[in-house]
């Protein structure tokens, strides 16, 4: 009888010996979790180009940012709606499969509830008075920013900082001319 007794006590050690050491684990692996605030911010890259798509996503990558790509504007609301991806930021092409995808797209974020509130940076070739005559320009699309194809690292990381941090929407349509 002794050494039953003897035996059921070393098994409730153990098995709080067990516990302490499993729960021990969990609270050095909740501590080592960067909160929300402390992760690195999630980029989407929207662009039919890959070259550009691969080079921005180095300069991102090298940032610390985490990057994930879609090469149109389908491929972008259905990563994002489904879940698979919910970017801080992201970086649009405006002509990908046609000519406005990318302005098609800004405007499906904007009217999603679930979408509305990341920012968005649109990235174009498209500069000067010419090509401005293919947008309507009395429609306003909420972006954050818009960046002119070549994009330079310094403008490309200054414009997604300037949009994390909560730089104004609401930016209008026409595409800035070159002078």
């Amino acid at each position: 009888m002794l050494t039953i007794e003897i035996i059921g006590i070393l098994l409730l050690l153990l098995g709080l010996l067990i516990y302490s050491m499993v729960r021990t684990l969990q609270q050095r692996q909740e501590a080592e979790l960067p909160s929300r605030a402390e992760r690195a911010a999630r980029i989407l890259v929207v662009d039919d180009d890959p070259d550009f798509v691969k080079v921005t996503k180095r300069i991102l990558d090298s940032r610390g940012y985490d990057v994930e790509t879609a090469s149109n504007g389908a491929q972008a609301l259905k990563m994002m709606r489904s879940g698979s991806v919910k970017p801080d930021l992201v970086l649009l092409d405006i002509m990908m499969d046609y000519i406005t995808d990318g302005l098609d797209v800004s405007n499906a974020i904007q009217r999603d509830p679930q979408l509305k509130d990341i920012p968005v940076i649109m990235v174009t070739s498209l500069t000067g008075v010419k090509s401005q005559e293919i947008f309507p320009s009395d429609q306003r699309v909420a972006v954050s920013g818009w960046l002119s194809k070549p994009v330079r690292a310094e403008s490309l990381l200054r414009a997604v900082e300037d949009s994390l941090s909560g730089a104004p929407e609401g930016v209008p349509v026409s595409v800035p001319a070159v002078s």
